[in-house]
């Protein structure tokens, strides 16, 4: 039957199975286990398993991360453990930070077609950015073809 590391025994735990010497730039990397995505997990004396770069961060700054906050890898690699890299952010500042779809399309200023996201010039549909020039543009255009159907219809009264 194996005991669960009391005190100080899961902190030089902890500590070994990170790797200071990596091919990143300055970066401290997780030998142990990963979840799906890359993050490194380690599992606690209280037997709840924790990201290891939250963990990282709250030993070097002897804080919790606030409810609700994430710890963002300013460096961009999840297994990446060094408290200089990492910081805590509200939950949407992180998501914006990242290489997400929703992320990238967020930090657009402007539509395919160049005209400005403004407040005056931009309209939300099913969650999605919509340009008001463009889609009067696509209505001109659709009324107009509409139009020349019309006038080249043999039944046309």
């Amino acid at each position: 039957m194996s005991r669960r590391p009391t005190g100080r025994d899961w902190e030089k735990r902890f500590f070994d199975k990170v790797d200071k010497g990596t091919e990143y730039d300055d970066c401290h990397i997780w030998q142990g286990a990963k979840d799906d995505y890359g993050y490194g997990k380690f599992r606690l004396p209280n037997g709840h398993t924790k990201g290891t770069h939250i963990i990282a961060w709250e030993l070097a700054n002897q804080k919790i991360v606030p409810p609700g906050w994430h710890v963002d890898h300013r460096c961009r690699i999840r297994a990446c453990c060094n408290p200089d890299h990492l910081e805590p952010v509200p939950a949407t500042e992180n998501v914006a930070r990242g290489e997400s779809f929703s992320a990238r399309n967020a930090r657009k200023t402007h539509c395919p077609k160049g005209h400005e996201y403004t407040e005056e010039n931009t309209r939300w549909h099913s969650g999605r950015r919509e340009c008001i020039t463009c889609i009067r543009a696509r209505d001109r255009e659709r009324r107009a073809a509409k139009r020349l159907e019309k006038q080249d219809s043999p039944f046309r009264f």
